[in-house]
């Protein structure tokens, strides 16, 4: 006959496994909160200006003049919330306003061999958020980024309109076996400064504009480029090899453009300087050169 007290005896190992499973994992919560709690209080606001410039020098390519912070905040499970930051970079007449920055590591890469840290912005009135690894791989998307570049050659005008949407799946190394993907969409886009090209002595409006491309460490092939709504209609495709700079960098894009049943008489006189049009009404030019100084010609 069984002694009924077994079973008690039996379950003695297994509750004091239990209790010292729960006083190990408080003890780990302790240390990791206590870890937390002085990352926070103590963290040095001049480290993190510093490494923006690195980062930005280091996988953007472009100088960093001046990086100004109002105000850090580190909150739990390391999320660091940073407000008012002017960027001020190499090519930009201003710096660049970004209103609020947030940087969150991505739990799920933490402990691997790769780990990566999730950002989210809100700058021009848009948003961008990205994931980035510490290997160089980002995934990004941003919406509603509404911009004006200025354009100092070959005559000085400003591009504006929205950036409504972009994704961009690739690398901020520019390896050779780095593969990137890139998808644009545009909207309301305008040229301000060439009103000599309409007799109503308004900007040139060139509407909706959609790029895809895709590449492989620094050669970029654009599969379709595309204009609509405003007074051109443009069709293309072309590559792109990126350089160190503006200067070094090589374009060469074949463009099929007509006017618009609404566009400018002069602009449709200018066209026909071009030769030819296609049974559809296009015209064909190739653009070629660096970015800084593109070369538009006729078509052959």
């Amino acid at each position: 006959m069984s002694d009924p007290k077994l079973p008690r005896k039996a379950r003695g190992p297994v509750a004091s496994w239990r209790k010292s499973s729960v006083f190990l994992l408080a003890g780990a919560g302790l240390l990791l909160l206590g870890m937390l709690t002085g990352f926070y209080l103590f963290f040095p606001a001049e480290t993190l200006r510093q490494r923006i410039i690195q980062e930005v020098e280091t996988r953007a390519g472009v100088a960093v003049q001046s990086v100004q912070i109002e105000q850090v905040s580190l909150y739990p499970l390391l999320t660091l919330d940073t407000r008012g930051i002017e960027l001020g970079l190499t090519g930009l007449p201003h710096p660049l306003p970004i209103e609020a920055l947030s940087i969150a590591p991505q739990w799920s890469t933490l402990f691997s061999a790769d780990p990566g840290v999730l950002v989210h912005g809100s700058l021009m009135n848009g948003t961008i958020t990205a994931g980035l690894l510490r290997s160089g791989a980002i995934n990004a998307r941003a919406t509603g980024l509404r911009f004006d570049l200025p354009i100092q050659k070959p005559l000085p005008f400003n591009i504006t309109g929205t950036l409504s949407e972009a994704t961009f799946d690739g690398g901020t190394r520019l390896d050779a076996e780095a593969k990137t993907q890139l998808l644009l969409r545009l909207a309301n886009v305008s040229v301000l400064g060439l009103e000599l090209l309409k007799t109503d002595g308004r900007g040139l409006v060139l509407g909706e504009i959609a790029l895809q491309a895709e590449g492989q460490g620094r050669a970029v092939k654009v599969k379709t480029l595309s204009a609509k709504g405003g007074d051109l209609e443009v069709k293309g495709n072309g590559t792109l090899l990126i350089g160190r700079t503006a200067s070094s960098s090589r374009i060469k894009f074949t463009l099929h453009v007509r006017p618009s049943p609404t566009a400018d008489a002069f602009i449709a006189s200018l066209l026909e300087l071009a030769g030819k049009p296609d049974p559809d009404g296009f015209y064909s030019l190739n653009l070629s050169g660096t970015l800084d100084k593109p070369i538009l010609k006729p078509g052959g």
